[in-house]
């Protein structure tokens, strides 16, 4: 078969009754190629040298101890089977694969006859890159030639070739029209999308005009790379915005977006945002996750920071001096503004209400509107008062004393 097929010829020989020795050498009977006489009997057979490569890999484990299982820095290995799949014999063997970074290592295998298998003569190993965990697999092919009978080695253009076929891919794609399926060979690696976001703030329990920092981080804790990162931070209500500090990506207090261009893992960004406790509104920071890319996070659970300030409340500061100074102009109660249903009332020292209102928001200048005062919009004088404040929603009234000075 290596040979194409065979001729041979046959000798025959016998005796006359007179002892006349006669022979003949066989013809094959075709005369047509001009050869009359003895001509061998040729027998063709058809040659068809083919060849058979299947890449595939062990099971991955965790070989760099970090407990995850085709993870960074572990070792892919893989197998190569190499089948004679023609009818002639194939010789000088080599596998040749392209991967950057595979480490190759066996053969060449010296003869494969037909239908004959070789499954450990080459071997390569593979170790997984940043790169391929946040692509989330490894791929790529490899190829096999050989010689056929009679076959040039320094001609690999009368190779016998194919190209390696991943036995787990059932595509079955043939790429060189040989009858051999030709799908790369697909690793899929251990990928983990998981970013974290947490949120402290400096003191739980300021007064009203105070300034407190939040301090919010975000964290990769996963083994992929994040990109294009927008962290959602608004200001509530309840604060006013001072300053923002970050190590990296930028903040806009304007959008209440900090974004981060790339987060590699274990890779850490802090956000510091100072702001003014003020005597109303929303107290409860929360910055979350709005959107990246990289993949899909596996806990979503710790997409989201939240911190929350208690402030000391209806503080009342029950001395001021409305001379037109600019300082120190009102009657200030901290946090009055979450009472819309009070009612304060002012009283001089002989118990006669000098001032009254219904829903005070520390605008008090010190002016009467009682009935003790000719004049309502005159300034009440230098002098002890004493208040009580109804905050409307069924708590007792508060009762106490305040001061008015005027320095003009």
């Amino acid at each position: 078969v290596d040979a194409g097929g065979f001729s041979n010829s046959v000798f025959v020989e016998g005796d006359s009754p007179s002892d006349i020795t006669v022979d003949d050498t066989s013809d094959d009977g075709d005369d047509s190629d001009g050869n009359t006489d003895d001509d061998a009997t040729v027998i063709t057979i058809t040659s068809d040298p083919k060849i058979s490569l299947i890449k595939t890999t062990l099971p991955l484990e965790d070989t760099n101890g970090d407990g995850i299982a085709g993870g960074i820095d572990d070792i892919i290995t893989y197998v190569f089977i190499v089948e004679n799949t023609g009818n002639q014999t194939l010789t000088n063997i080599v596998v040749e694969d392209n991967l950057p970074g595979l480490n190759l290592s066996g053969g060449p295998i010296a003869q494969l006859i037909p239908g004959e298998i070789d499954d450990t003569t080459y071997t390569a190993t593979y170790l997984i890159t940043q790169e391929d965990i946040d692509l989330g697999s490894v791929t790529n092919s490899a190829s096999v030639r050989g010689e056929g009978p009679g076959g040039d080695l320094n001609d690999p253009l009368d190779d016998i070739t194919d190209i390696s076929d991943d036995p787990n891919d059932d595509d079955n794609i043939d790429d060189n029209g040989n009858g051999n399926p030709d799908d790369p060979t697909i690793v899929y690696v251990t990928s983990i999308y998981d970013l974290e976001v947490t949120k402290l703030v400096d003191e739980l329990n300021p007064v009203i005009g105070a300034q407190v920092t939040f301090t919010i981080e975000v964290a990769n804790i996963g083994n992929v790379t994040a990109t294009d990162i927008i962290i959602d931070e608004h200001i509530p209500s309840g604060y006013s915005f001072i300053s923002a500090l970050t190590t990296g990506g930028t903040y806009s207090e304007l959008n209440g977006e900090w974004t981060i261009t790339q987060l590699d893992p274990d890779q850490v960004e802090i956000l510091e945002i100072t702001v003014e406790v003020l005597g109303f509104g929303d107290y409860l920071n929360t910055a979350y996750i709005q959107s990246s890319v990289g993949g899909i996070d596996v806990d979503t659970s710790n997409n989201e920071g939240a911190a929350e300030v208690f402030p000391i409340c209806l503080t009342i500061y029950n001395e001021f001096s409305p001379d037109g100074d600019g300082v120190n102009e009102t009657f200030v109660i901290d946090c009055i503004e979450q009472y819309p249903n009070n009612k304060l009332e002012v009283y001089n020292r002989w118990g006669n209400i000098v001032y009254s209102t219904k829903g005070y928001l520390n605008n008090w200048k010190g002016t009467s509107n009682g009935r003790a005062v000719m004049n309502q919009s005159d300034d009440l004088p230098v002098g002890t008062y004493y208040y009580v404040l109804d905050l409307g929603n069924g708590s007792d009234p508060k009762v106490g004393w305040l001061y008015i000075n005027r320095n003009n």
